[in-house]
């Protein structure tokens, strides 16, 4: 929304509602020392991590560095890297295989990964440090062979709104070029994708078996797509399938639209929840649908409803609560039946299959409408237990009966990042074989979104680092 939070409203007996979670910041690598800002950066990015604890999909545990014993360096055909890179940190892989390797349908994507690593951005002070310290970590385990381990291409997901190739991080300053790393790298074609975007890439490496079904008929094979997930944050994005039947996936930053309160009749606990949200974000016109459907949005609601019916607050769970700011987990766990934490549940249940249904008219997703995010698959079983999502999915008036023939399915793996920017990158591996370049076309000047927290900048400037 680019407003700051105010001050959070004062509950009448049950104490202040819990404060904002603190922003992750970035500092400099190489500090021989750091200092009073340096220290503050590193305690707001421990704070941040917890805060978003339940939202984030923790991958099981991987193996990482070296992963083949014996490397032949002819068996290096064509080398692709993949990267998912976040607020915290960045995960890059590098694969190798052949530019006519089959793509199969409900699979994973085709290659041998021949090395992995996982960064925290915190100790660097760019996305192109990060990128020249994985390549000299790959040379440096695979020391015997005389191969070079440059990439044809590379697919880089990242946290952020992305323009003509170029994003800044939501939750960190960085602006990550793609075709500047292109030609620093030697790297044919660098191309940069939101975070979302490669979820709706991942959908299409899905198995049967990865996937749950709650409504509607057999997927079409050839029909739309769309993906919406509910996590730190709230992503959309679809997909459209071209002449030879393979999808492009297509950003969408409707997470951002504007909330709209429903309520049968009189009933205005959706209005009010608008009215408190307006006032603790400072916000002079608008509320966005994130600030309610996502991990902090069921914070945010239980504050309201806190707020509204002091009388009604466990003080313990409050009290826990507030040591753990912005941590949806203490909700979850707290939610008893005719709790207010159930009350919230309900509440960012009902928006969240709002939401849902909004974008299923909008896009008319026949090929289905994949549900996923760290906050969807830890309430999954509320989400169908209660009715409170499938009710407001369905609640469109006249145009409601088509809603029937949309698939609904909900994603059980939480990999879909990396498995979506993998696929890209041997998309793009086997356009580049072709001659199927990529063709930008580039601005003089280019409004980035900058990142969620201005003070994210002002303490940067502070450090002495003005990059844009």
């Amino acid at each position: 929304m680019g407003s700051r939070a105010a001050t959070p409203a004062k509950m009448g007996s049950g104490g202040s509602t819990a404060s904002r979670a603190a922003k992750p910041q970035v500092v400099h690598v190489g500090t021989t020392s750091a200092s009073p800002a340096q220290e503050a950066l590193k305690k707001a990015q421990g704070r941040a991590d917890a805060a978003a604890g339940f939202a984030r999909q923790v991958s099981p545990a991987s193996q990482e560095g070296r992963l083949i014993d014996n490397l032949d360096p002819k068996g290096l055909t064509s080398l692709v890297l993949a990267a998912d890179v976040g607020g915290t940190n960045s995960r890059l892989l590098l694969y190798s295989l052949s530019p006519d390797a089959k793509i199969s349908e409900k699979q994973q994507a085709p290659g041998t990964l021949v090395f992995v690593r996982k960064y925290m951005n915190i100790n660097f002070g760019s996305f192109s440090e990060i990128m020249s310290q994985f390549f000299v970590d790959v040379k440096s385990q695979y020391s015997e062979v005389e191969a070079a381990f440059t990439p044809v291409v590379a697919c880089l997901a990242v946290a952020g709104v992305v323009q003509q190739n170029v994003s800044r991080l939501t939750n960190l300053d960085w602006r990550i070029d793609g075709d500047e790393l292109s030609s620093k790298f030697r790297i044919a074609v660098v191309e940069i994708i939101n975070d979302f975007v490669a979820q709706g890439y991942g959908v299409l490496t899905l198995s049967d078996s990865e996937v749950q079904q709650i409504s509607g008929p057999e997927a079409l094979t050839h029909g739309p797509k769309a993906c919406v997930g509910a996590g730190t944050g709230l992503g959309q994005c679809f997909l459209t399938p071209g002449p030879d039947g393979s999808f492009t996936a297509y950003p969408s930053e409707g997470g951002h639209a504007e909330f709209a309160p429903r309520g049968e009749g009189s009933d205005e606990t959706q209005i009010e929840l608008l009215r408190y949200l307006k006032v603790k974000f400072s916000a002079w016109n608008r509320i966005s649908f994130e600030r309610v459907v996502s991990g902090k949005g069921i914070c945010n609601v239980y504050e309201f409803l806190a707020y509204r019916s002091p009388q009604r607050v466990d003080k313990a769970m409050h009290k826990e609560f507030q040591a753990k700011p912005g941590d949806a987990s203490v909700v979850v766990r707290g939610a008893k039946p005719d709790s207010l934490c159930e009350e919230a549940l309900k509440i960012f249940a009902s928006c969240y299959g709002a939401v849902c249904g909004t974008f299923a008219l909008q896009t008319m997703p026949f090929g289905g409408l994949y549900l996923t995010g760290g906050v969807t698959q830890k309430l999954r079983d509320f989400l169908q237990k209660d009715e409170s999502f499938m009710d407001a999915f369905f609640d469109k008036g006249r145009v409601a009966p088509m809603l029937h023939d949309i698939p609904l399915l909900f994603v059980k793996g939480d990999d879909m990042g990396m498995r979506g920017a993998h696929l890209r990158a041997v998309h793009l591996l086997k356009q580049q074989s072709t001659g199927m370049t990529r063709k930008t076309h580039r601005q003089a000047s280019k409004h980035l979104v900058p990142p969620r927290s201005q003070g994210i900048v002002e303490i940067k400037s502070l450090l002495g680092d003005t990059e844009a």
